[in-house]
């Protein structure tokens, strides 16, 4: 088996730094796996470097499975790319932002039907606790999300945002064609 690690998300997440790849290695080899060698790869979301890096490396190239430590998107470029047999690691839930180091914001759920445009940047499925795309609920209490109170409503946002920059009118009085979710 071969480890290939992110440097970049996972890693400032603690996932895949050199500590955490040693210790699942021993893990691993605790557990009858023989682990060749690892590799992390600065940005492995990039296909020229998985080719560059991870294609070339002859540890890589011998293991019967390969134990990514990244995201979703990264399981699936390492396969793509080298056909190999990928385990991933790590369990991605979304795309976000870092706030600082080990604290991350949740700003997109990649939901294949983007209205960034016309909610002035503010995204309605990820940043609703209820992900409304159609309008807030009504249960939000001087502009904090009923669910959790620590939480500014999303819609209360894109209201305030497009009141701000001129574009609520167009917003309340533009057709939105419904989410197709075959197209995901």
């Amino acid at each position: 088996m071969f480890i290939a690690g992110c440097g970049s998300c996972a890693y400032q997440c603690s996932n895949s730094d050199e500590k955490a790849i040693a210790a699942l290695k021993e893990f691993l080899e605790k557990n009858g796996k023989t682990v060749s060698s690892s590799l992390n790869i600065d940005s492995v979301c990039d296909m020229r470097l998985v080719k560059k890096d991870l294609l070339r490396n002859e540890a890589f190239k011998s293991a019967d499975a390969v134990l990514i430590l990244s995201c979703g998107a990264v399981v699936q470029a390492v396969e793509t790319a080298s056909q190999k047999n990928v385990i991933p690691g790590l369990d991605s839930s979304y795309i976000g932002t870092t706030e600082k180091i080990g604290v991350y914001k949740k700003f997109c759920s990649v939901c294949g039907t983007c209205v960034l445009a016309l909610t002035g940047g503010i995204c309605p499925k990820t940043r609703c606790a209820k992900s409304l795309v159609n309008g807030p609920c009504g249960g939000f209490v001087n502009g904090k999300c009923e669910t959790d109170q620590t939480k500014d409503c999303a819609w209360v946002l894109i209201y305030e945002k497009l009141k701000k920059t001129g574009k609520l009118k167009h917003f309340l009085t533009a057709y939105q064609k419904p989410k197709r979710y075959s197209e995901q």
